[in-house]
């Protein structure tokens, strides 16, 4: 029996229970299919539900994941299947068992996958895997020629191993973000990085925003992470990666392990460009190349302009306008671009000139300027470190557009803003001024000037400087400003009244208004270079003016004297009358007690006696004063009341004459009262400069204390000289020019000077240098810059023995006149080589045999003869031979190769008729003057056949 169960037990399990599941196909087969419907729908409705939330987190940035898509896919496949099987089902009077059985049987297991689906848990999204680089929208610097080379520049500095950071600085609105962002998307094509990351750092760090900005790309959520995590996770991040970071707009230094970045140099191959208004930034920030962007080149800025505004302004009626309008903006692309935009539908003569006219008298009259261009400027105003600088940098708007302002010149703001009574003297003030300057020029809001002595402004920065001041502002200080050609007549009494500075430097005005009434607040009243101003009002004209402590009369020409009413100026600290040639009457000083600067120079009419008794008060506070080039003179006893005296100017003062005490001449008070007792002198204890004039005296042990504080000085006739009072000047590292004339007694010549020095007709002098006695002072001439020698009948050489390395290392010029017994100018004890030399004269020498004397090691063989060749001149552009009869040549076999020579004259030397200078030149010259009895031609023709058979280059 239990074998006869078994047998039905397999019986029924493997052939009565699936022959009863196969016929329930047939028996259910709409029930079957109407549960796949169900299935369906619902699966359909998560489906659509599953879309909408798709669409959303796409919205926000996510994207589908991978199986996402497979889900969705499969769904599709499932209802393409049920919608033709639910047709073929609806034909069913039609089918036969064997197809209905295929129908429903399908129908089952398409619920399973539907009900399968509908059940499955994924994650329908994620954020997005990075990009290596994401490109940003920026202004094309397809013309800028000039753009596309700082770009290349900083492409080569990333480029280089050696360098981690480089920094990018420039004014704002002179394209540092477009240049930023031209590098960003360099390396969406070049691929160099893994990664490369541009963030807007702005002015005040949000150190949680940029670490979330460079943590979304590397697929970071930082935004809920504490601090420490935070930067954890970055860091981490940053390290896997070789990265590009552009920190643009940066205002102070950025701590780099506070966000959690590595610093390239630890982590190499990664680099780092940071931009800012201020170079200081870029150096704080570590970068070890800054590199500075400046404004686009006048055909640049008139490029862009065409670009944004449209080509009718190329239109002859139109284009002469624009040209101003462009020229105005002095290069800056923003307001370039903003200009351009206002003037993009303007097409009439009027239009044009009038917007001319506005942006010559104020750019904020034309649309678009005070908002666009002004305020992004502000904002480097208003981030200055202190109100001393916010101030400096508003009184340089006083000057005129373009104007070269002499750094010396900012001395008068120093003393007008108190700072010799804030920090203690006037030296330490001209240091602070420096300083000053220094950082209004690292934060590209003050320009370099024409040399290195001067700063200037760029027109928009002068345009917001402006702004700021104007009455429209509510910046405290209003200045009146009618600074340059094009004013000619003077503002109104009434505009007058409510100005702290008023400018009207460099104008074309005759007269100045006559006030009635208070101007409570001016302080500063600049005149400079208006030289058609022959006359100040004379009825009251300073007494409105008591808090005036800056009166600058600089170069007004025509200016012959000033009104009694100066008198009422007493808190005047600066009084300027520089070169004002016709000034011939100075009024009473003693109600002027605050007077620190008192500046006469080049007052060449001024014919009187100043500061006087009565004027006591006065000088013991002035601390700087210049009567150079006056006919000014002083009684007895003032010199040495000028107690707190710094800086004292009296060279080519005519009226002034010096004695010495122990002279035991006779004073004449009637005829001599401008003899002067040098031991005046040593009572100005604070004296730290002096420029004067010594004549017909004896220069003896009194002289030494002076020495070290003269930094001009001019000794004639003086033919008593102590050789040891004048290697007292050698201690000054103040001294500038140094002229000795006509001393016969001079057997020394002082070699520490900064300058120019000259010896003129000092007939006992040998030489001016000795190697042996120098040996031990390695500055001899390292710093002079200008060598002129005249008549010094006795003198051999320059230099006898080995002189110092650095010896005449800063020299551009030298000339020598009638020196009779010098034989050659540079001798085998001198350097070889002058790399700042521009200009060698030789006259009237008449033992000059050759300008520089042979060394075995000299030069280099060159060329089929095999001539030695030495640059020892690679910056001359000027050579002069004047009667030298015994000349024979430059160099004694040799050649001199002399790169940038423009010019040679030669002139009345009889020896070089035969052969001529065996000079090389690059660019050839441009003027050739030739020997007295050669026609220049000749000489010509003698230079180029050297030129063709033994040197390079050419000439033309």
């Amino acid at each position: 029996m239990d074998c006869v169960g078994s047998v039905v037990d397999v019986i029924n399990t493997y052939l009565f229970a699936p022959l009863v599941e196969q016929v329930s196909y047939l028996r259910s087969s709409g029930a079957n299919v109407n549960d796949l419907q169900t299935a369906v729908r619902r699966l359909m409705a998560r489906r659509n539900d599953e879309q909408s939330n798709l669409k959303a987190a796409e919205n926000a940035g996510q994207v589908k994941t991978d199986i996402a898509n497979n889900w969705f896919e499969e769904i599709e496949a499932i209802k393409t299947e049920f919608d033709a099987l639910e047709n073929k089902y609806s034909q069913g009077t039609y089918m036969n068992c064997w197809l209905l059985y295929n129908l429903s049987k399908r129908s089952v297991e398409l619920k399973q996958m539907a009900s399968d689906l509908l059940n499955e848990q994924f994650d329908l999204v994620r954020r997005p895997f990075p990009k290596s680089v994401i490109e940003i929208e920026c202004e094309s610097i397809e013309n800028q020629q000039s753009t596309q080379h700082m770009l290349q520049q900083m492409l080569d500095c990333i480029d280089d191993p050696e360098i981690g950071i480089i920094g990018l600085y420039g004014m704002g609105g002179v394209g540092k973000t477009t240049l930023a962002g031209k590098v960003n998307n360099h390396f969406k094509k070049n691929f160099c990085f893994e990664t490369v990351i541009m963030v807007t750092v702005s002015a005040i760090p949000n150190i949680p925003s940029i670490r979330t900005s460079i943590g979304k790309r590397f697929g970071l959520d930082l935004s809920n992470d504490n601090e420490d995590d935070a930067r954890e996770l970055l860091l981490d991040a940053l390290r896997k990666n070789k990265f590009l970071l552009i920190l643009d707009d940066l205002w102070s230094k950025l701590e780099l392990k506070d966000v959690g970045i590595p610093h390239p140099r630890n982590h190499k191959g990664s680099k780092i460009l940071v931009t800012s208004r201020i170079q200081d930034v870029c150096t704080d920030m570590d970068a070890r190349k800054t590199i500075k962007l400046r404004p686009l080149s006048i055909d640049e800025s008139w490029n862009l302009f065409v670009e944004k505004s449209g080509q009718h302004v190329t239109a002859d009626h139109i284009k002469r306008s624009a040209e101003k309008i462009v020229g105005k903006c002095k290069g800056l692309p923003l307001a370039i671009v903003t200009v351009a935009r206002a003037m993009a539908n303007r097409h009439g003569i009027g239009e044009w000139e009038n917007a001319a006219r506005e942006m010559e008298q104020s750019a904020t009259e034309l649309r678009g300027m005070k908002e666009e261009v002004l305020v992004p400027l502000k904002f480097s105003f208003d981030r200055l470190e202190n109100d001393m600088l916010r101030s400096l940098f508003l009184y340089c708007g006083c000057f005129p557009e373009d104007y070269n302002i002499e750094k010396e010149g900012m001395l008068n703001f120093c003393v007008g803003e108190g700072l010799v009574n804030k920090i203690g003297s006037l030296t330490t003030a001209r240091n602070k001024g420096e300083a000053l300057i220094g950082s209004l020029k690292t934060a590209c809001m003050l320009e370099d000037g024409e040399d290195e002595d001067s700063v200037k402004m760029h027109d928009m920065m002068r345009e917001l400087a402006l702004w700021i001041t104007s009455p429209e502002s509510d910046c405290s200080s209003k200045f009146l400003i009618k600074a340059g050609q094009s004013f000619k007549d003077a503002p109104e009494a009434n505009q007058w009244l409510n100005a702290t500075r008023i400018s009207l430097m460099d104008t074309k005005i005759k007269e100045l208004p006559e006030l009635r009434e208070r101007c409570p607040k001016l302080t500063t009243l600049l005149l400079r270079h208006s030289k058609m101003i022959h006359t100040i009002p004379p009825t009251n004209f300073f007494q409105y003016m008591d808090h005036l402590s800056v009166l600058d009369l600089f170069d007004t020409q025509t200016l012959e004297c000033l009104p009694d009413s100066l008198s009422c100026l007493v808190n005047l600290r600066v009084l300027s009358l520089r070169r004002c040639k016709r000034f011939r009457s100075l009024p009473a000083l003693e109600m002027l007690q605050q007077l620190q600067v008192l500046d006469l120079y080049g007052c060449l009419s001024l014919d009187q006696q100043i500061l006087g008794s009565k004027c006591m008060g006065t000088i013991s506070n002035l601390r700087y004063l210049d009567v150079s080039l006056t006919k000014v003179s002083f009684s007895r006893g003032v010199i040495s009341h000028l107690l707190k005296m710094e800086d004292l100017r009296l060279y080519n003062a005519h009226n002034i004459r010096w004695r010495v005490s122990s002279e035991n001449e006779k004073w004449d008070d009637q005829g001599n009262i401008n003899n002067i007792d040098v031991g005046e002198l040593s009572h100005l204890t604070n004296l730290t400069s002096l420029d004067i004039c010594f004549k017909d005296i004896k220069i003896s042990n009194w002289f030494k204390p002076l020495a070290k504080k003269i930094r001009v000085l001019i000794l004639q006739r003086c033919r008593d000289i102590k050789q040891e009072a004048i290697r007292a000047l050698n201690e000054s590292q103040n001294l500038q020019f140094l002229s000795i004339q006509e001393c016969s007694g001079l057997t020394y010549a002082p070699t520490c000077l900064k300058g120019r020095l000259e010896i003129w007709n000092c007939t006992n002098l040998e030489k001016m240098l000795d190697g042996a006695e120098e040996k031990t002072n390695q500055d001899s001439f390292q710093r002079l810059e200008s060598l002129d020698l005249k008549g010094l009948l006795i003198l051999e050489r320059i230099c006898v023995g080995l002189a110092p390395l650095k010896c005449f290392g800063n020299l551009n010029k030298i000339s020598i006149f009638k020196c009779k017994k010098l034989k050659m100018v540079f001798t085998k004890g001198m350097p070889r080589f002058f790399n700042n030399l521009k200009s060698i004269a030789v006259e009237s020498c008449d033992r000059m045999e050759v300008i520089m004397e042979t060394e075995e090691e000299d030069g280099k063989l060159e060329g089929s003869n095999n001539d030695r060749v030495i640059s020892a001149f690679p910056k001359l552009e000027k050579l002069t031979l004047l009667h030298l009869p015994l000349l024979v040549e430059a160099h004694n076999n040799h050649i001199w190769h002399c790169p940038i020579l423009k010019e040679m004259n030669v002139d009345n030397c009889p020896r070089l008729e035969k052969d001529p200078l065996r000079i090389q030149t690059v660019h050839g010259l441009q003027v050739i003057n030739g020997t007295e009895g050669m026609p220049k031609s000749r000489m010509k023709r003698k230079f180029k056949r050297f030129k063709s058979n033994e040197g390079e280059g050419s000439t033309h």
